[in-house]
Parts: C-alpha cells; structure tokens; sequence
C-alpha cells in the first residue's frame, strides 16, 4: 500500500532551490569521471551550473515517484546514491525519511550540493563521498548494507554490470540502475543483469531499470 510521506522538509523548498541551481551562471570545474554526456564527452570541463542542472537533475515527477516507492518498502530506510550530481534527489530522499549515502566524482559539484542540503538542513541526514566509484566499491566492507541503492554516475557498459554484482551483497531489497536507455552498451548491461540468478524480479520504469532480490 502506498504510504503518504511525511515531509521533513516542504518539497516547495527544494524545488525553489532547484530553480536557484537552474538560473546559477556561475561555472563548476567539472570533473566526470563516468562515460560524460552525449553532447560532451570530455570529461573534465567548465560548465555553467545552469547547464549541468538543466542537463542533469531529475524531474519532480519522477523523485516524487521514487520517494512513494521507498515508503512502499520502509518508512525509514536507508539507501546509496552512486551519482550525487547537485544533490536535489538526495535531498528528496532524506526530506521523506531515509537516511542518504552518496558518492560524487566532482569535488566542485559536491560542494554545491552540500551548500543546499545545509540551507534545507538536511546535512544530518545525507552523508556524501567524494572519488570514483570504484576505489569506493574497494573500500566497502562486509558490514556496510543499504536496503536500496541507486546507480546514475556510470554510463558503461561492463562497468554497470561490474558495479551491480559488486554491490549485490550489500544490497537488502533493490538496486536501480537509471539511463538504461543512454546507448547501446547501457542497454546491453540491462538486459544482462536482467538475466543474473540473484535478482527474482526486474521491471524498467521512465528509462530506470530495477532489479529486486524479492526472496518471497
């Protein structure tokens, strides 16, 4: 059964905060250490925050979505963003009761992110890492577990699918994996992690792939 959230911060406030980053002129030093984007794929450039949030940040509709979703597996969870961008999906996440863990290759961008969720104050609630995802999947240990976590810094092929079954065991409920639509290779890591015997259930939603454990 869908459960209402309880809004820790108004949404109202965090959309007018992603206004604020879409009509920013100031320019971050971006460092993208993913597959960059189509348009550009050079991955260390100076980009108008404007064009990164217009670029990048994930539409109302859809976070409000995803929070429903969460509330549909706990009202108090806690999940791993590989992906921070300008923080506006963490800050939607913690806002509705979970606890964020995030990781973020662009030391500029994360200090944008991290400036709302201190003017939300949400920066008790949001923990973020900055370097590549892959020294952190090295660092991770046996202990640390999320009940979901959600894959949108990585656009390549055999690094998705690396990334999923390296994260498989510290994952309790579901891993999403967005952009499966964004080129032929992320389409192909779909379809191949679609096939891997520890996820039960898969289904795609608005360009998101999720694969569930659903050992039930």
């Amino acid at each position: 059964r869908l459960k209402t959230p309880v809004w820790r911060v108004d949404p109202a406030s965090i959309e007018a905060w992603r206004l604020e980053l879409l009509s920013d002129a100031s320019c971050i030093s971006r460092k993208d250490l993913g597959a960059g984007s189509r348009l550009n794929p050079n991955k260390a450039s100076a980009i108008p925050t404007r064009k990164l949030a217009r670029r990048s940040l994930t539409p109302q509709r859809d976070v409000l979505a995803l929070c429903r979703w969460l509330r549909c597996i706990s009202e108090a969870g806690r999940v791993l963003e590989l992906g921070t961008s300008l923080g506006v999906t963490s800050a939607y996440v913690a806002s509705v009761g979970w606890r964020v863990e995030t990781w973020e290759g662009c030391a500029e961008t994360l200090m944008k992110a991290k400036d709302g969720w201190r003017r939300l104050g949400l920066e008790d609630r949001i923990s973020a890492l900055r370097g590549s995802f892959h020294s952190q999947l090295e660092a991770l240990t046996s202990e640390q577990r999320w009940d979901v976590v959600y894959i949108d810094g990585c656009h390549e092929e055999q690094a998705t699918i690396d990334m999923v079954r390296a994260l498989e065991k510290h994952v309790g409920v579901c891993i999403v994996v967005d952009d499966i639509a964004w080129s032929p290779g992320m389409h192909c890591a779909w379809e191949t992690l679609k096939q891997l015997p520890e996820w039960r259930v898969s289904f795609s939603w608005r360009g998101r792939g999720f694969l569930l454990k659903a050992p039930h």
